[in-house]
């Protein structure tokens, strides 16, 4: 058979391809200006990054002050000549607006100042310089922070990364209201392996009912419980507020992660107001904590008796400090300080340059058109390591010290439910011990099984069948070992703290035992004859009268 000469379907793309990479691209004039200004943009930037990082070098070197600064000039004049020369390449598509040409810098030299500053930052831990008109956030801190703002869409939602910046001229057109103020809220942002190490589930001290005081926000005295975590939780942490859930998925709280909702209720709080006034050519700035005259001293409730409308705070309020924060000025000698200083600083919840109560006298007021830093985590204030958390325990045992004698047959025996499934707990001193970390709901699930009385309306299982008879309950494990309870994840029986006692003690480091231990008249307060509720497939069903314990006694037992 004759060969064939045709090219295999298989080749021909590979065939046409070669052929087309011959084939130059055809650029119009136009388009080929714009390719060469961005190309010598890019060189430019480059150029000028190096010439400032140079600088930076020479100055840690020891190069005096004033040279350092004739370098940088140097820098500068090199990049707007050459910045210039692109920007002739190409009349549309490739300038940047607000270049050397108006006098104001170009965006890509703010972008490099601005890099230049941060790396600064991150090898010295020296703060960014304030620029005359600009407010610039900067993040010192180790963790990417969330910016909340309820008075601005633009600042609500963004997120700054470790040693990075944002930059807001203060002037009209650059996102902040003028004549009003703009708030910026903080709050690290942080995993959900992250917040295991915090356990921000054990903040007991905001789970209280009333007002939030200071000292919800402070380490405790060491030999006051809960132990001294308070500023590690108030950091990583989200508050309740009024009780009502604020998590993304549960209505757990306090919480954090990925369930955090950064909801513009809570964090550090700066607030700035720009060309405001009388003759709006002032810039006013401040720092809030909410903190109150003393650490159990809140601001006035508004719903008090004889409360100052001006003067008092919701009974919800939170108090709004979480990060260290620092705010500079270029042009400090114009602001007045009614506090005294320089500059703000907070790096405690009792921080004095900040608002303490509404109408603390704390508000700097400064000419129109001034710079500001506000550096987050400023200097050796960082957050607080999640390394230092208390430890979690390696071991929790649980030790079933009810009776063996139970009224009912097999009865007194405590199922313990974990994500590794269900195991049983012989009374009478039986134990098991379990490793790893039960430090967030649901924790631990420990059911009593005796025939106890529900306590809703049969029929209660909506889905799978569940025995609502047993008692149980879920008991979540803190660093130090303490146990939080709530009711079931599954079943409506009585649950287990209404039956039994309940304690926790470490008994090791890093270990914990939990007894559960029998509570008189309850624990033997079974159903009559240890009988079952009208269910499919129970035998021995209970006939009546409902509600009566096996001693004819109504359910609670008197």
């Amino acid at each position: 058979m004759q060969a064939s000469s045709a090219i295999h379907p298989a080749n021909t793309f590979a065939a046409l391809s070669c052929f087309l990479l011959l084939i130059p691209l055809a650029h119009g004039p136009a388009q080929a200006q714009e390719e060469r200004c961005q190309a010598k943009l890019y060189r430019q930037t480059g150029d000028y990054l190096r010439c400032l990082m140079h600088a930076e070098a020479a100055l840690a070197r020891g190069q005096k002050p004033g040279k350092n600064e004739a370098a940088r000039r140097a820098c500068e004049r090199a990049y707007e000549k050459g910045y210039l020369a692109a920007l002739k390449l190409a009349s549309e598509g490739c300038p940047a607006t607000g270049g050397v040409a108006s006098g104001a810098p170009s965006p890509l030299a703010q972008e490099i100042r601005q890099t230049v500053a941060e790396v600064r930052g991150m090898v010295s831990g020296t703060l960014p310089n304030p620029v005359a008109g600009q407010l610039m956030l900067y993040n010192h801190c180790a963790t990417p922070i969330k910016i909340m703002s309820p008075t601005s869409h633009v600042i609500d939602g963004s997120t700054l990364p470790p040693y990075d910046s944002l930059v807001y001229p203060t002037g009209s057109g650059g996102g902040l209201s003028q004549n009003a103020a703009n708030t910026f809220m903080f709050a690290p942002i942080t995993s959900d392996a992250q917040c295991a190490l915090v356990n921000c589930g054990n903040w007991a001290d905001i789970q209280a009912a009333g007002q939030r005081m200071g000292y919800m926000w402070m380490n405790n005295a060491p030999n006051q419980p809960p132990g001294s975590n308070n500023l590690t939780y108030a950091a990583y942490c989200q508050p309740t507020n009024a009780a009502v859930g604020q998590c993304t998925t549960t209505a757990t709280t306090p919480c954090c992660g990925s369930q955090m909702n950064f909801d513009r209720t809570f964090g550090t709080t700066f607030e700035i107001t720009p060309k405001g006034g009388a003759g709006l050519d002032q810039d006013f700035v401040d720092l809030s904590t909410n903190y109150g005259a003393s650490p159990t001293s809140p601001p006035t409730l508004c719903s008090a008796n004889g409360a100052d409308p001006d003067n008092c705070v919701s009974e919800t309020a939170n108090i709004f400090f979480n990060v260290p924060i620092r705010v500079d000025m270029s042009n400090s000698a114009g602001c007045t300080f009614p506090q005294g200083g320089s500059n703000l600083g907070c790096t405690d919840v009792a921080c004095p340059d900040a608002y303490q109560y509404p109408v603390d006298n704390k508000q700097v007021a400064c000419p129109a058109g001034t710079g500001y830093v506000v550096t987050l985590c400023p200097g050796t204030h960082q957050l607080p390591s999640l390394g230092q958390a208390s430890a979690i325990p390696d071991k929790v045992t649980i030790q079933n010290n009810l009776d063996k004698n139970s009224p009912c047959p097999n009865g007194n025996t405590v199922s313990m439910f974990t994500a590794g499934g269900q195991q049983v707990i012989p009374p009478g001193g039986g134990s098991l011990t379990l490793q790893g970390n039960y430090s967030v709901y649901p924790g631990i699930g420990l059911q009593i099984n005796n025939w106890y009385w529900t306590s809703e309306n049969l029929p209660v299982q909506a889905g799978p069948p569940q025995n609502p008879d047993n008692s149980g309950a879920q008991f979540v494990v803190s660093d130090a070992c303490t146990v939080s309870q709530s009711p079931p994840v599954y079943g409506k029986g009585i649950e287990t703290y209404k039956v039994s006692t309940v304690t926790a003690r470490k008994t090791g480091a890093n270990d914990c035992l939990i007894t559960i231990s029998e509570k008189p008249p309850y624990t033997d307060a079974v159903t009559p004859g240890c009988c079952a509720p009208p269910l499919r497939n129970m035998a021995n069903v209970c006939t009546g009268p409902w509600g009566v314990t096996n001693n004819q006694q109504p359910w609670p037992p008197q």
